[in-house]
């Protein structure tokens, strides 16, 4: 369980190490340095073992477009996100990520979901509703779209688990883990570049150590540590750092930043843990058949 806790520790730290940034980086460049450095740090990682990282020719567009949806574009949208709500906020939301891998797995798949299965999808669409505050008088429009931004980057995420399952069979961890990360960096760098020169780069010690920490650790380290845990405790396991992350992510937001807490936000968050434990079968006995290593929507996730 030790590694489990490592793995949401880290993960929950990178939306504030994002929120740190944004004064002085645009998004675009923000998700583009953190697939350089997770990369760098995969490479040399899998070098050292042995392993291959380019996958063989035949599946690299599938790779390409896994670099969209698990790293280019929830990168992007989490980054800009966070320029509009908190960092604590932001966290939350991205716990909807199983929730939308599922739905998108009964399509693509043909997985059947148990009626408890489809109460957790329709208990964590209300559950991110209650935490951006819909039909709420703080909610600004700024913060609507921060939020729709969020939960567009983890519906990309849940749509990176069964794209994986059906089209990247055969690939090894470590090819999963890094081949779309190399392939995100081509995607992004031309905007980051654009936006870097349209509004300009603003480092500070503090932010080019946000920066380190979020693709080193947040990205390289913590996707290795994740599928080292898929490998040793198995998928279903190691979903459990579904349920952590929000709470770090949430504490770390308020007590290192300062954001504000709200009692909705508490509620909403409970909300999506309960619709995700029921849409995993965790609840009621509805257990979903175990998959392999590289099916589980968590586990396909960098944040």
């Amino acid at each position: 369980m030790l590694r489990l806790f490592t793995v949401a520790f880290i993960w929950g730290w990178s939306f504030l190490l994002i929120k740190v940034q944004l004064g002085g980086a645009p998004p675009p460049f923000i998700a583009w340095s953190r697939a350089v450095l997770g990369a760098l740090v995969l490479v040399l990682l899998v070098h050292r073992s042995g392993d291959r990282v380019i996958p063989p020719r035949r599946q690299w567009g599938h790779v390409v477009l896994l670099a969209i949806f698990n790293s280019a574009l929830p990168f992007t949208l989490i980054a800009w996100g966070e320029q509009h709500i908190t960092s604590a906020l932001a966290s939350v939301l991205n716990a909807a990520t199983p929730l939308a891998a599922a739905a998108f797995a009964s399509v693509m798949l043909a997985e059947r979901l148990r009626p408890p299965q489809i109460a957790g999808l329709l208990l964590g669409i209300t559950g991110v509703a209650v935490v951006a505050g819909i039909g709420g008088r703080d909610l600004a429009a700024s913060s609507l779209a921060g939020t729709l931004a969020v939960v567009a980057a983890a519906v990309s995420y849940g749509l990176a688990f069964p794209y994986s399952r059906k089209f990247l069979t055969g690939m090894s961890a470590a090819q999963m883990a890094a081949a779309p990360l190399l392939a995100a960096i081509g995607l992004l760098a031309v905007p980051a570049a654009v936006e870097s020169a349209r509004n300009g780069l603003h480092p500070t010690p503090t932010r080019v150590l946000a920066m380190i920490l979020l693709g080193c650790v947040g990205t390289g380290i913590g996707l290795l540590l994740n599928f080292r845990s898929i490998l040793i405790l198995g998928p279903t396991t190691a979903s459990l750092v579904t349920y952590l992350i929000p709470l770090v992510g949430v504490t770390v937001g308020i007590t290192v930043l300062g954001e504000p807490f709200s009692v909705r936000q508490l509620i909403g968050g409970i909300t999506i843990i309960l619709s995700v434990a029921l849409v995993q079968g965790r609840l009621f006995g509805a257990r979903r058949p175990a998959a392999e290593p590289a099916a589980d929507p968590e586990e396909l996730t960098a944040r």
